[in-house]
């Protein structure tokens, strides 16, 4: 059950100021008051602002209320965002990942041919001509990399996978998110809610974060992020957004104000400044927000703060399944808990069912 003081009423809470400012809000189109929000400066004012143009200082008093500790705060802040939607029995869409006989195989060299020698890279460059040739075919030999695998990844789950080195756990992960080499050869099915892989697009739905590092050095940690957000898009949560402020004027019910500004920063999908804070605070990133990522020429991060920044990257787009490829290498055991605590928070609470 909602307080009272949430409803949509500007005589409920006695403060004919904020009566004024949340009935112009109502009053204004659904896709102004997407954008919208209301904010409560330092001495008390209220006023009617743009979630996506709101100024550092205020980014900081917004998050300052929502989260003080991401540690010990973490949970309830996610159940408070959890608790919006459910007031309007709204759900948020879960992918259910099922792999059925699915088997990858690679023509490779073996024994002394399959070295990193001179006379074998002229050997390879040669083949590789003549195999578009289709004159020789080349004496490779076949290599099962996966043999006839079946599973279901079940939605609002963490799944841990675990083998030895050079057990196939990169292949497995490319396979399912459909970004295999074309030179591999693949059968079996890869499913996404029973779609396969070649009826939809998977890259906007799943995301990869692979074992290296990959960023432009010459950006910093924020523009990194405002980068990533804006390429990534907003994808579904620009039409949950619209359907979650559809139903909240049905049911004439106004939510928390700083939530309603984080809540619309982070589904808009843009480079909203205030979501690339959350997102530096949550990881431990923001004592280097304004840091250069640096490569092996230039001065920058370190290499546990990039691990992370791979993370964030993913975190700042709507994918709804997240395949990350050794994240916790370089990274001290604080902060791969912090980092898989988050995830498991957010995956739990997205969840409309208890856990």
């Amino acid at each position: 059950m909602l307080p009272k003081n949430t409803l949509c009423d500007g005589g409920a809470s006695g403060d004919e100021e904020e009566g004024l400012v949340l009935a112009a809000l109502e009053r204004s189109p659904t896709y102004d008051r997407a954008r919208t929000a209301v904010y409560r400066n330092a001495v008390g004012e209220l006023a009617l602002v743009d979630v996506g143009s709101i100024t550092s200082d205020e980014q900081k008093q917004v998050l300052e209320k929502l989260i003080a500790s991401v540690e010990e705060d973490m949970e309830g802040f996610l159940r408070r965002v959890r608790q919006r939607f459910d007031a309007v029995g709204l759900e948020f869409p879960k992918v259910e990942v099922r792999f059925e006989n699915l088997k990858v195989d690679a023509l490779v060299h073996v024994g002394s041919r399959a070295l990193p020698t001179i006379p074998n890279f002229i050997f390879d460059m040669t083949e590789t001509f003549l195999r578009q040739l289709r004159i020789f075919s080349g004496g490779r030999q076949k290599l099962s990399i996966l043999n006839n695998i079946n599973g279901i990844i079940r939605p609002s789950r963490l799944t841990l996978l675990l083998g030895p080195p050079s057990s196939g756990k990169t292949t497995f992960l490319l396979a399912l998110a459909g970004r295999l080499a074309p030179s591999l050869q693949t059968s079996g099915k890869v499913t996404y809610n029973g779609h396969s892989l070649e009826e939809f697009t998977p890259q906007r739905t799943s995301a990869y974060a692979s074992q290296q590092d990959l960023h432009i050095s010459e950006m910093t940690v924020r523009e990194v992020l405002e980068f990533a957000g804006s390429c990534q898009g907003a994808g579904f949560k620009h039409e949950i957004l619209m359907e979650l402020l559809r139903r909240e004027k049905i049911a004439e019910i106004c939510p928390d104000q700083e939530l309603d500004i984080f809540i619309k920063a982070v589904l808009l999908g843009q480079q909203t400044s205030i979501l690339v804070e959350y997102i530096m605070k949550i990881l431990g990133l923001d004592i280097c927000a304004d840091t250069l990522v640096g490569d092996e020429m230039l001065k920058g991060i370190s290499g546990g703060q990039k691990k992370r920044l791979t993370t964030a990257e993913l975190l700042m787009g709507p994918s709804r399944v997240l395949l990350l490829d050794e994240i916790s290498t370089g990274l001290d055991s604080s902060t791969t808990h912090q980092i898989i605590n988050y995830l498991r928070h957010t995956t739990h609470a997205l969840d409309a069912r208890d856990k």
